[in-house]
């Protein structure tokens, strides 16, 4: 095998792995939505709570129906 195929399969191989590390980081993170700070603010909670009792909300498809 000429050395540039060699060095051509390494190369491939690292970036792989690499990217196969990335993607096990990635899936294990915990994802969290971004509130901006609301979730202690009285009045966001209110208004949720509001739109909540007012609505259906179908959590496993994340819609609103009201």
């Amino acid at each position: 095998m000429s050395p540039k195929i060699s060095l051509a399969l390494a190369v491939a191989g690292l970036l792989t792995a690499i990217n196969l590390g990335v993607l096990v980081i990635g899936s294990s993170a915990p994802s969290r939505a971004a509130n901006g700070g609301l979730a202690n603010d009285p009045d966001f909670a209110r208004a949720v709570k509001s739109v909540i009792e007012q609505c259906n909300v179908n959590v496993d498809i994340a819609k609103i129906k009201c």
